[in-house]
């Protein structure tokens, strides 16, 4: 009498589908793992220790906070203050920061790249900015920022208002030890700047409002050229020259051309406070005017 066979049951499939779990479990928990990591990291201590050491020069940056966000590294209430300043005003303040990798350059083999955005004085700036053997070079463009918000020039104003939206932009390049090597270029527009109900030293300013002010400028090793600068509105103003860089700013020494006339649009105040500004005797009023002195303490001839 023939046998039944009987199969066989093979449970080799039950170790490929525990091999397959296994795996999707480490691959669960190492990704966990890596983003509370990346979570609980400490990135504003790191980024203040960094920003302390980089702090020794003549100015001191300070910031709120830090740490990752969906822009990359996010970070608040930047403040770059002159050291030792009394009071403290900023030179330049951010409300915030964002740095993350710049992918476009990446495809390039640049994985040192950056790209910056940030948000400051009502107005927003972009940029990239790449490291590579031994140089640092990028761009920056920005546009509305408001200089009725910027303190630097409102701390000189006992009363009254700067008025004005500024965009441009600037190429720059740097090497050698420390970075100190190299220069940049730029330009500058400013759209309905002028001056309200504005008191210095206890004197009265005439208001002054002008369309349009363009500027162009190179920067090089301790010094700052401006190039083809032109305003319109109220008054005509024509000018160039430099300014040599000094520490503390203050005592940046200038050295600057200016041909400043009415138009048919000046107020009669403001003609009497051009007929104040010295000039040579028989001079005409289109004589160009030489800027002398310090950021501080500028003089006029």
């Amino acid at each position: 009498m023939p046998r039944l066979a009987i199969p066989r049951l093979s449970f080799g499939w039950l170790g490929a589908f525990a091999n397959r779990t296994l795996w999707l479990y480490v691959a669960y928990t190492a990704t966990l793992f890596v983003a509370f990591l990346v979570i609980t990291f400490p990135h504003e201590l790191i980024i203040r220790q960094a920003t302390h050491v980089l702090s020794g020069g003549p100015v001191t940056m300070e910031f709120s906070s830090a740490g990752l966000g969906l822009r990359g590294y996010e970070i608040a209430g930047i403040k770059l203050v002159p050291t030792g300043s009394d009071p403290p005003v900023p030179v330049l303040e951010i409300s915030r920061l964002s740095v993350r990798p710049a992918f476009s350059q990446w495809i390039r083999g640049n994985f040192s790249a950056l790209s910056i955005s940030g948000d400051l004085y009502g107005g927003q700036l972009d940029g990239q900015v790449i490291v590579s053997q031994g140089a640092v070079s990028g761009n920056f463009s920005w546009s509305d920022l408001a200089l009725g918000k910027y303190r630097t020039l409102a701390a000189n104003l006992e009363e009254g208002q700067i008025n004005g939206k500024v965009s441009g932009q600037l190429t720059f390049e740097a090497k050698g030890a420390g970075f100190a090597q190299g220069g940049g270029s730029g330009d500058i527009r400013i759209d309905g700047g002028g001056l309200s109900h504005a008191k210095i030293q206890g004197f009265a300013v005439p208001d002054v409002k002008l369309k349009e002010t363009r500027t162009k400028f190179k920067i090089g090793t301790g010094r700052l050229e401006l190039q083809d600068t032109v305003a319109n509105g109220d008054l005509n103003i024509q000018g160039s020259g430099q300014i040599v860089l000094k520490d503390p700013v203050g005592e940046s020494v200038l050295s600057l051309r200016a041909t400043i006339t009415a138009t048919p649009e000046t107020p009669d105040a403001l003609k009497g406070a051009l007929m104040l500004i010295p000039r040579p005797a028989g001079a005409k009023p289109d004589t160009p005017l030489t800027i002398t002195g310090t950021l501080s303490k500028p003089k006029l001839r």
